[in-house]
């Protein structure tokens, strides 16, 4: 898969822009806080149909502007296409895939595929379990989407359930009569994403073993495991057995939104043993392995996008991702083009908003 060329207007620092991208390794590099990775930005959304950095599609318009526009055009294995999503304020994004538009998220992501990795991910190692929950997510949607479809649905249910749980001494009789059919829904789409996830997990394992032996010469092993998969009919008595439990919370308190990534290392915890450099190879192993799954699964490489990673990587790591990403798409954020000037096809400098090829 190939991004060709994305054009932005009035996108965050952005006024107007109009990127042309190689094959091969791409690189932005400017002073910190030019517009690199709002280049980068513009470019994910494209895969998950969300930022990476704002919770609000407000944030994506240029201040004292109405309205932003992104356009990408990219190739796969098949033919060129082309996507577009329209922000304006007071509205809600609208999605176009060839010229089409596209009302539902789960019809928009999966086309297109990308793989970010940046220093804040970090955190799918050494944070809490939402931070592991939300990148199986964001992998799985792009490869299947039934799945991300199972997800919004599992979301919109446990919003619902958690109101009447919330508000059961104001609303005792809705809840009684309710409670059993939102139960029996949840626990029917929480099964299908408990075994996505259970799979992807098995999945990429094998990968970040792979990855991270090779970065460490064979020395330290690691280990993946998704820590609980239910089926339907063993969701459902925890949902409706444990209900003065979940009201007394005013929460729903099981399901896959509390589940887990075990991440060991030579048989440690990674979170709580591991140094920020054994963490850092392990998150890094974890989006190499993405790469690879979304490979096997399409039969094509998603592009990569690395934001200001080789700052943070010893020689060894650098020269690790360098030699292997020269057989996909790479987009890639740096301060300076110092090392990656002999595998780099094409330059690009950033200065406020503005892009010029060198």
């Amino acid at each position: 898969m190939i991004c060709k060329n994305i054009k932005f207007t009035n996108f965050r620092n952005i006024e107007q822009a109009d990127i042309e991208f190689c094959p091969g390794v791409n690189v932005f590099y400017g002073n910190n806080a030019v517009g690199k990775t709002n280049a980068l930005e513009g470019v994910y959304l494209f895969a998950h149909g969300k930022s990476f950095r704002a919770s609000s599609d407000r944030d994506m318009i240029s201040f004292s502007c109405p309205a932003a526009n992104v356009k990408l055009s990219y190739a796969d294995s098949v033919r060129e296409r082309d996507m577009e999503i329209k922000f304006k304020l007071g509205s809600r994004k609208m999605c176009y895939r060839n010229g089409i538009n596209i009302k539902k998220m789960s019809d928009f992501v999966g086309y297109f595929r990308a793989v970010l990795f940046c220093p804040e991910h970090l955190s799918i190692i050494k944070d809490g379990p939402s931070e592991r929950r939300s990148f199986l997510d964001g992998a799985i949607c792009q490869l299947k989407p039934i799945y991300l479809a199972s997800l919004q649905k599992y979301n919109n249910i446990l919003s619902q359930r958690n109101t009447l749980l919330k508000g059961y001494e104001e609303n005792k009789d809705l809840f009684d009569k309710t409670a059993e059919l939102w139960s029996s829904c949840l626990a029917r789409e929480a099964a299908l994403i408990a075994r996505e996830r259970y799979e992807y997990v098995k999945l990429l394992n094998g990968y970040v073993n792979e990855f991270f032996k090779d970065m460490t010469n064979g020395r330290e092993t690691p280990l993946l495991e998704y820590n609980k998969v239910l089926t339907e009919e063993e969701y459902f008595p925890k949902l409706t057995e444990n209900l003065e439990k979940e009201i007394a919370a005013g929460t729903t308190l099981y399901g896959i939104h509390k589940d887990d990534v075990d991440v060991y290392l030579n048989g440690h915890e990674a979170r709580s043993f591991c140094s920020q450099g054994q963490q850092r190879c392990l998150a890094l192993s974890m989006k190499l392995g993405e790469g690879e799954i979304s490979r096997d699964v399409t039969g094509e490489y998603p592009v990569f996008l690395f934001d200001d990673i080789f700052s943070e990587l010893d020689a060894s790591r650098r020269e690790y991702v360098t030699s292997g990403i020269r057989k996909c798409q790479v987009i890639i954020t740096s301060c300076t083009t110092e090392g990656l000037d002999k595998i780099a096809g094409n330059v690009i400098r950033v200065e406020n908003g503005r892009y010029t090829q060198e």
